[in-house]
């Protein structure tokens, strides 16, 4: 059974994971979480993405990415191929560093993305290297709770705990230091079947989620920012403004399986006004 087609947008957010071959360790050193680190900011600085959370494990790394110039592919092969010559010659060796194709998630919802941010910091502490989470040296919650902007960009996710920075950051550390909420194997499989962007040799199980609504309503309201953008869009209006909002819209029903006809039918348009759209 062959692959399902990538889902790649500029402007998309994805969450990656990549493992060592074999699960090899791989980072164990601070020497090798310094170097993933350091093609981490060079790939950032040559394809222009944002960073908006990652942990550096033993075996595996995570990380939670917007893309904007490169697509994700191009990022992703740009640090891991960097990272396996450097770490094959540092090490003395010429071995497979890294196991199998990334695997990306493509993250359709806040919900989702505040409880992805909140899982990633957590592996140092499910792992028991550390009882808090603060404690870790090797992620980006320290760029929150810090409220650095640098390599990781913090903007975005604090902006969406409060608009002032100071209460924001305190809602940040009650939701990072509460309860971490239960995985679900069987969750996390469904919500992969229709998200998957690359693949590994097993699964990892992430989050108990709340599935999207996938129908043609549901992923446009995803698309959006707000109701009223949904409104504008269902009446027919031709805004400039809607027009990211509108691709979105259509990539992801596209994906989803439905024609652009009906695509179009949910929106009041044809379906060749959809073709001209994601042109």
């Amino acid at each position: 059974m062959g692959r399902k087609p990538r889902v790649e947008f500029k402007g998309a957010i994805y969450h990656v994971i990549k493992r060592g071959n074999n699960r090899d360790y791989i980072f164990d050193q601070r020497k090798d979480k310094e170097s993933l680190l350091r093609y981490i900011k060079y790939a950032k600085e040559d394809g222009g993405f944002n960073l908006m959370g990652y942990v550096i494990m033993d075996n595996h790394y995570h990380m939670i990415i917007q893309t904007q110039e490169k697509p994700l592919n191009k990022i992703m092969l740009t640090i891991n191929n960097r990272y396996s010559k450097d770490y094959n010659k540092r090490h003395n060796r010429s071995d497979h560093v890294f196991g199998g194709r990334y695997k990306g998630i493509l993250v359709l919802d806040d919900k989702y993305l505040f409880s992805l941010l909140r899982y990633i910091h957590h592996n140092p502490v499910r792992a028991k290297i550390c009882k808090k989470i603060a404690q870790y040296k090797w992620s980006s919650d320290h760029y929150y709770r810090k409220n650095i902007n640098g390599l990781v960009s913090v903007d975005k996710i604090l902006n969406m705990f409060s608009d002032d920075r100071r209460m924001a950051l305190e809602e940040y550390v009650r939701f990072m230091d509460g309860d971490e909420p239960m995985v679900s194997k069987k969750a996390y499989d469904e919500f992969e079947a229709v998200n998957i962007i690359g693949t590994l040799e097993d699964e990892e199980p992430v989050l108990n989620l709340e599935y999207e609504d996938n129908t043609l309503d549901g992923i446009l309201r995803r698309a959006v920012s707000n109701e009223e953008d949904f409104e504008r869009i269902k009446a027919g209006s031709r805004q400039r403004s809607l027009k990211e909002y509108k691709v979105r819209y259509v990539k992801i029903a596209a994906e989803q399986g439905y024609t652009f006809k009906e695509i179009g039918a949910n929106i009041g348009v044809s379906g060749e006004a959809v073709n001209k759209i994601i042109q």
